[in-house]
């Protein structure tokens, strides 16, 4: 088979990859990871190219989805929450941050209520007080603190609640991203809006 013919199933072949990794720029290396591959091999003694190159990009994605849970993993375990501020800015410098934040958010929108994510979002991934909270949301501590647990125990679970309106995901990275270099009002606002509607 010719090399144009193996170029040939580039389109489904980023499909693939970016319905695993969701980011395109992620999936695009990994499909062209997947063609220097190809191009490393005898190809004379493969039949289905087309199988062929599907199961390896589907094989590179799940190695990369694996290597970036491990990495959040480490990430997460070398935080010591006494160390972890307002203000901080974590150094994600090893890792695809877009890709990693779009992931995270978007199963914070599909298990929790726009009161779980704002009191999640801004407890767990900023170290707010619920003394914060509490002026930020108009909320009782105790009532935060509940809510808060409610929503581990939700993102624990395997239920997906609600679907994700992707305007909405992609502002709310973005926020994110702000938020992580000390601008936290779009963030808040952000997410008050969602418990407002």
């Amino acid at each position: 088979m010719s090399q144009t013919e193996v170029l040939s199933y580039r389109p489904l072949l980023m499909s693939v990859a970016y319905n695993l990794v969701g980011c395109r720029s992620t999936a695009e290396d990994l499909v062209q990871d997947t063609f220097f591959s190809w191009l490393r091999l005898d190809t004379h003694t493969i039949q289905d190219a087309k199988s062929y190159l599907t199961k390896t990009v589907t094989n590179k994605c799940l190695n990369y989805l694996k290597s970036i849970k491990i990495k959040r993993e480490e990430l997460i375990d070398n935080v010591s929450p006494a160390a972890v501020s307002v203000s901080f800015t974590p150094d994600f410098s090893n890792l695809d941050l877009k890709c990693e934040v779009t992931h995270a958010m978007s199963l914070i929108f599909k298990k929790l209520a726009p009161t779980e994510r704002a009191v999640f979002v801004l407890k767990e991934l900023f170290n707010f007080d619920y003394s914060d909270l509490t002026t930020i949301l108009g909320k009782k501590a105790d009532n935060c603190r509940k809510i808060f647990s409610r929503a581990q125990l939700k993102l624990g679970d395997e239920t997906e609640r609600f679907s994700v309106d992707v305007d909405k995901l992609r502002k709310t990275v973005v926020d994110f991203k702000n938020a992580t270099l000390g601008e936290f009002s779009d963030l808040i606002e952000n997410l008050k809006t969602d418990i407002n509607k």
